[in-house]
């Protein structure tokens, strides 16, 4: 199994995980009122995080060994708690004031987190160049438009 099909099932376990924290949480009436609240919770962080070290190794496919571990184990988290932490600037800066309704807002920061990942995994995948090779890194073809036609 390669990183971008690692990648790409733990970005639809953290989506689905967290999805399920979320009817959880709505169904017993609120935030802590779930018993499976936090282990939905711990399977949707555990999955996005293999998914976004997957998805480091995956753009760095055909590179020297130093250079995967360091955008995967690396680079890529760290770009992820940046984006996270915008994702949550903004999403804060939406939410109205109503105490009642807050989990609602912080379920939709971290499904715009895991869809992120989600996508960008399924793009990987999708622009594999033929079965049994690898796929080509997502950030290859971004940029390279043809002006002939």
């Amino acid at each position: 199994m390669n990183s971008s099909r690692i990648a790409l099932i733990a970005a639809i376990t953290a989506v689905v995980s967290w999805t399920l924290k979320a009817v959880a949480i709505g169904t017993a009436g609120g935030l802590g009122k779930s018993p499976l609240e936090g282990p939905l919770f711990f399977i949707g962080l555990f999955s996005y995080v293999v998914a976004t070290v997957a998805f480091g190794f995956a753009c760095t496919r055909g590179r020297p060994r130093w250079v995967r571990v360091v955008v995967g184990v690396i680079v890529a988290p760290a770009l992820s708690i940046g984006v996270s932490a915008a994702v949550g600037a903004v999403v804060g800066a939406l939410q109205p004031a109503d105490p009642d309704r807050h989990w609602v807002w912080a379920e939709v920061g971290l499904w715009a987190v895991a869809l992120m990942v989600l996508t960008l995994t399924l793009a990987s995948v999708v622009r594999q160049r033929a079965p049994g090779q690898a796929p080509v890194p997502v950030a290859e073809g971004f940029g390279k438009a043809s002006l002939a036609g």
